[in-house]
């Protein structure tokens, strides 16, 4: 099986998970009252990448949760892949706490993953939602929010959302795009944010909509305030990193979401200290 190549940007995506990961557990660790913490990856992927620029072998984020001081006291991995499902047994065949789920994560998480932290469990979680595209759904982050046990890491996948559905005149998108936009964000408000009327018409009698300037900004601040905050309920959001290619595109944004303010302050610094070092 051919494994995933990735940039430094995706390598920072990591350092960075891991860093809250091991700041997590330490704290969960703490708690008397907490009877277990739980590590989750809807979109695991092999467990291990290459390097592009080197060819060298990287840790991905599901084997480095399991490399952490204190590790977590139970694991989900998710993917669609069966190769790479398969691969991530034989990488963990000797971990008894690990559960490795082939399928869509949307059906997975809110089916058999997610009931399984209620508030009355006293357990909590960490779900990192890295999706390679627009392949989630909102009722999926809504359903961790509800429950208040669950803290998140997504990947807003703005390349997959500007070469597929953001194109500079909205009625140049092809229309399954565009729900699947709508999906992802629950809403369909973007639209009116993102574009502006324009008083041409084409043959079929349809308005032209016209992206506005700094979109990528307007999308972000939308989905952290409207979407993470007040329709998903999670209290603290800080602002999130925007990662950029080597020629200067947008990629995506990484967002935290948590219903606790210390989860927020480990995060800033984190994406603080990133921030400085590489933007």
């Amino acid at each position: 099986m051919k494994l995933d190549e990735i940039g430094i940007w995706s390598e920072i995506k990591l350092n960075i998970v891991k860093e809250y990961a091991s700041a997590f557990t330490t704290i969960m660790k703490s708690k008397e009252w907490c009877k277990g913490y739980a590590y989750i990856d809807a979109f695991a992927g092999a467990g291990v990448h290459i390097r592009r620029k080197t060819g060298e072998f990287v840790p991905g984020s599901p084997w480095n949760a399991l490399e952490i001081d204190h590790p977590f006291t139970e694991y989900h991995y998710i993917d669609i892949d069966k190769e790479k499902t398969e691969v991530l047994e034989m990488l963990t065949r000797e971990k008894f706490n690990v559960k490795i789920y082939q399928g869509d994560c949307n059906e997975i998480l809110t089916e058999k993953i997610l009931p399984s932290l209620p508030y009355r469990s006293y357990k909590r979680a960490l779900c990192i939602l890295d999706p390679y595209g627009l392949h989630l759904h909102w009722k999926t982050i809504m359903e961790a929010a509800k429950l208040k046990t669950t803290e998140i890491f997504l990947n807003f996948p703005l390349m997959d959302m500007n070469r597929n559905v953001l194109h500079k005149d909205l009625l140049s998108a092809d229309p399954e795009q565009i729900e699947r936009m709508n999906q992802f964000c629950g809403s369909e408000d973007w639209q009116e944010i993102l574009y502006k009327k324009d008083n041409q018409m084409n043959l079929f009698g349809d308005i032209y909509r016209v992206k506005v300037v700094d979109s990528n900004a307007k999308l972000g601040d939308w989905f952290k305030k409207e979407r993470l905050q007040k329709a998903a309920g999670f209290k603290f959001v800080p602002e999130p990193m925007l990662m950029r290619n080597s020629k200067g595109g947008p990629l995506f944004f990484l967002f935290f979401a948590s219903h606790k303010e210390t989860g927020e302050k480990i995060v800033t610094e984190i994406f603080d200290k990133y921030r400085k070092k590489y933007l």
